[in-house]
């Protein structure tokens, strides 16, 4: 603030004006309203810049609680992604424990195994569960 301000509200009470012949000192008078007109500029510079500050700062507050919210839905996303790749990861592993190191699986043994997959996922669809597909045929 560059204006320092001069009056409080104790002194402009207190104020006493000499008496004249025709009343208080004008000069007296107009320089004490000079004085009071001084300091409402001040606060309303005052009141302006930290209007625009206080703006500001709502403004940072409004950015970073979208960022957070932006934030939490996108960890929400990868935790949900990574759950899923867990359980596909399972699936494989699963599908897969079969393989011995030595076996040296071969591309046509890869095929095989996609199309066991698209095969499963076809009787799925169609109401079969696993544990149809685990019984052993009479």
């Amino acid at each position: 603030m560059e204006d320092k301000v001069k009056l409080t509200g104790k002194s402009i009470l207190e104020k006493k004006f000499t008496k004249d012949v025709k009343g208080y000192n004008p000069d007296e008078v107009d320089a004490f309203l000079d004085e009071i007109i001084a300091d409402y500029a001040s606060f309303a510079a005052y009141q302006k810049e930290i209007s625009a500050y206080v703006g500001g700062l709502e403004k940072k507050i409004q950015d970073g609680e979208g960022l957070i919210a932006s934030k939490d839905t996108e960890a929400k996303t990868l935790w949900e992604k990574n759950k899923q790749l867990e359980i596909d990861n399972a699936s494989y592993k699963k599908k897969l424990d079969g393989i011995k190191p030595s076996d040296k699986p071969t591309a046509e043994n890869l095929g095989y195994i996609q199309r066991i997959n698209l095969l499963e996922n076809f009787l799925f669809t169609h109401g079969f569960t696993e544990a149809d597909l685990d019984k052993k045929p009479d």
